[in-house]
């Protein structure tokens, strides 16, 4: 009966203590993503008046292939740039139609996935293994509280199918260049 007690209190720990881990603070932000890291696509917001580059570390580019998920090891990052503006507040364009983005980073949003990730989470809010995290362009974290990723959790939910991701399954499944 001792050792049953035990046990159970070492599985309970060991559930207590994945949960524990859970969160923003395992997601490293990945210092010199912009010169390390491909870009593969930018997007412009005109509801937020700013552009979006997004890249993918190069290991996780290379050995993905379409349909398949992800592997671990993956990180992806969406970064938020200010938009050069006319005199009027309407967006500078570029000779293609494109909004012109300023240097000015304004959010470095990150999700990242490793093994077993996924089970620190109850499953009804798991994305596969993949966590959440979102930084300044300095790298200090712009938010640690779990409950500010909920969004990210329920969005993602929706692109299973693609291993919980919207642009980089999809640019692999157009085939990467």
């Amino acid at each position: 009966m001792r050792r049953l007690i035990f046990v159970l209190a070492a599985v309970g720990f060991g559930t207590l203590a994945a949960a524990a881990s859970a969160g923003p603070e395992r997601v490293a932000f990945p210092v010199g993503y912009g010169n390390d890291f491909v870009r593969y696509l930018d997007v412009d917001r005109p509801d937020r008046k700013s552009k979006r580059f997004f890249y993918v570390n190069p290991a996780a580019l290379e050995a993905a292939r379409p349909g398949e998920d992800l592997p671990a090891g993956t990180v992806l990052i969406m970064e938020d740039h200010k938009i050069a503006l006319n005199a009027d507040e309407t967006p500078q364009r570029d000779a293609e139609g494109r909004f012109i983005a300023t240097e000015e980073i304004t959010n470095v949003f990150v999700m990242e996935k490793q093994p077993g990730w996924g089970e620190a989470y109850p499953e009804e809010k798991r994305n596969g293994d993949w966590d959440y995290a979102w930084f300044l362009a300095d790298g200090t974290p712009k938010h640690s509280d779990p409950a500010r990723f909920e969004g990210c959790f329920s969005c993602h939910q929706s692109r299973a199918e693609r291993d919980y991701t919207f642009t980089f399954f999809k640019y692999v499944l157009d085939g990467k260049p």
